[in-house]
């Protein structure tokens, strides 16, 4: 590279020299002072990714300097003209050529940044001598070939937000004509003060009311629209801010701070607030009652939380209830195997699939990671649909339901009871204080005569058979979502739930617990091969009835084309959750190796999901 000094007259030369010479001339020149820099033209158009000339001229002509750019700390340099000590984060200057060096003119190279595709910046050339001057050239404008004027820039200063840590730029989306910014932590406030900066920009409004360009203060508890009206046009902007990971925030305080340390006694009195991020309504500080939940999954560090309101609350857009639960998927690589599964759900003639969103979730002031803010399973008219039974009803067909049964290995039950088919029955509903012993009495009997008619020697018989005792087309379904989840646990069920309602079948869902070992061969290796729960519980027998294969196979090709949908779900929950994964696992590690993905990136463990559930439904194709 060639390198070549600056000259200066009484032997002033120029500070931080890219390089040394590589040696002597060999006609000394004669000393010259370098006076100014001056460009040629005022404004340059650049394109997006690309790159401009500038032709600028140094005074006196033959001063010579070292224009090589390899150095740190070269001399030669871009300066924002309305902030001399900063360089320009959309261009940077890339390189220097001469053109006539006789008459000092050199061709500067500008080249985009790719930072944002609309912009208008003006800069001045600098060269700094070793004297401490800083010799500019004549301001110069960069602008992209795509800009029309309006607002160039908008800014959150920290001088003007006394809740943020530092001042906060937004980027620019030209297709979209937005504005994003992003606030690297969590603040509860919503409206802050915002500068504009604006090229021919006469005015600007925001909902029709003229704000002032300087400095205004803007509620961003919605997306903002900003008009600007030039000359002879008007202009619209989207304001958009993501705080912190994007997700809600759901903030719960005990009283005296108390510690959530167990799973039968409820934390009375406390408070809860739900910051909707813009995306859902807020909830301003409700009474609630909190406790711990889960079988095995209240034993890992990270706990999951039951939550019951004073009064029916309606939360993120979902039906008014008491009973809430906040799932932790410790376990869960990917974070989104519950979710995932429920969307599943959801696209079948299952009666009811708990909705469910993320959140995160802060415990007297203590940031505990990424939750699913759940729906829990619980009879109601927005839930599990079924006749609500009191301790009256012990006769007639008034005790022939409705009841929630579980099927749950763990026993732990207080109301429960081994089939004769060795199967785990539970009542969840009516609940453990209000069941009689007569109507647990009558469940029973029922499961015993359901079992004895499914495993006797006219069950595929359509009048006398099972069909008489079950919803056929929900057990389908349901099994359907087992298999395309690889959920093991039809086999050994945990969490499996049934519902009777009066004078009705024995109907199965809704679907429950999908973080341990799906959307995975580690658990069910034998899934890699086939179809896997054919034999689980009462599909056993189920499964030897032609017309049972029959349904499954017709439900099967009814649905595919539903179930897959559930990539482009996938898709957009990666995008949504993606900045709140790497906070939540910036504070949990997983210490199983359940699922097979515990060491894997966010997307790595997405894709592998991914993987899986199309072979998963191109097995179930050849199976059925």
């Amino acid at each position: 590279m060639r390198r070549l000094h600056l000259i200066l007259l009484l032997g002033v030369v120029l500070m931080a020299a890219c390089g040394d010479k590589g040696g002597e001339t060999d006609s000394p020149l004669k000393p010259s002072r370098l006076h100014s820099i001056v460009c040629e033209s005022e404004g340059y158009a650049i394109e997006t990714g690309g790159s401009v000339e500038v032709v600028f001229r140094v005074e006196e002509p033959k001063a010579l300097f070292n224009y090589a750019l390899s150095s740190d700390g070269c001399q030669v340099e871009l300066r924002l003209a309305d902030n001399l000590r900063m360089q320009p984060e959309e261009i940077a200057l890339s390189s220097i050529r001469e053109s006539d060096v006789e008459r000092g003119m050199y061709h500067a190279t500008l080249v985009d940044r790719a930072v944002t595709d609309v912009y208008s910046v003006a800069v001045h050339i600098a060269i700094k001598l070793d004297s401490g001057e800083l010799i500019l050239s004549n301001p110069i404008r960069i602008t992209t070939t795509n800009y029309v004027g309006g607002i160039v820039a908008v800014t959150l200063p920290k001088s003007g937000n006394a809740e943020l840590k530092r001042d906060v730029v937004f980027s620019y989306d030209v297709e979209m004509q937005t504005f994003n910014a992003y606030i690297d932590h969590y603040t509860s406030h919503r409206t802050y003060f915002a500068q504009f900066v604006t090229d021919g920009v006469d005015r600007l409004e925001i909902d029709g009311v003229v704000v002032d360009k300087e400095g205004t203060t803007v509620d961003f508890s919605r997306d903002v629209q900003v008009d600007a009206f030039l000359a002879d046009k008007r202009l619209s902007y989207t304001l958009h801010i993501d705080c912190f990971t994007g997700l809600p925030v759901v903030s719960i305080n005990t009283p005296g701070k108390q510690e959530v340390w167990s799973k039968d006694r409820w934390v009375e009195h406390s408070t809860l607030w739900l910051d909707g991020m813009g995306r859902f309504d807020d909830i301003e500080g409700v009474e609630v009652a909190i406790r711990g939940r889960g079988n095995s999954t209240w034993g890992y560090p990270k706990k999951p939380y039951a939550l019951k309101f004073t009064e029916k609350q309606s939360v993120m857009g979902m039906p008014k209830h008491k009973r809430w639960v906040l799932l932790a998927n410790y376990m869960d690589r990917t974070l989104m195997r519950n979710r995932v599964a429920f969307f599943l759900a959801a696209q079948t003639s299952l009666a009811w699939t708990p909705k469910c969103e993320f959140v995160e979730l802060v415990l007297n002031g203590k940031h505990l990671g990424q939750y699913l803010l759940c729906e829990q399973v619980r009879v109601d008219n927005d839930r599990v649909a079924i006749t609500e039974m009191t301790p009256g009803d012990n006769s007639g067909d008034a005790i022939t339901g409705g009841y929630l049964l579980e099927l749950d290995f763990h026993f732990d039950n207080m109301w429960q009871w081994w089939s004769a088919y060795g199967i785990p029955f539970s009542v969840k509903f009516p609940d453990e204080e209000d069941l009689t012993s007569e109507q647990l009495g009558w469940i029973q009997n029922h499961i015993n005569e359901v079992e004895e008619v499914l495993y006797g020697s006219n069950f595929a018989d359509a009048t006398l058979g099972y069909a008489q005792y079950i919803d056929v087309q929900s057990f389908v379904d349901y099994w359907l979502i087992y298999e395309i989840c690889v959920n093991h646990e039809l086999a050994n069920p945990g969490s499996v739930y049934l519902s009777k309602d009066r004078v009705g079948r024995l109907v199965a869902g809704p679907v429950w617990d999908f973080d341990w070992g799906t959307f995975s061969y580690n658990a069910s290796p034998a899934a890699q091969w086939g179809l896997f729960m054919t034999h689980a519980w009462w599909y056993d027998r189920l499964f030897q009835d032609d017309a049972f294969r029959a349904l499954a196979a017709e439900r099967w090709q009814l649905l595919k084309p539903k179930f897959m949908e559930v990539f482009e779900f996938i898709e957009r929950e990666r995008g949504y959750i993606k900045r709140s994964w790497g906070v939540n696992f910036g504070m949990w590690s997983i210490d199983t190796t359940i699922n097979g993905d515990e060491t894997l990136t966010f997307d790595e463990a997405v894709d592998r999901m991914v993987d899986i559930t199309h072979e998963r439904m191109e097995i179930i194709d050849r199976g059925l």
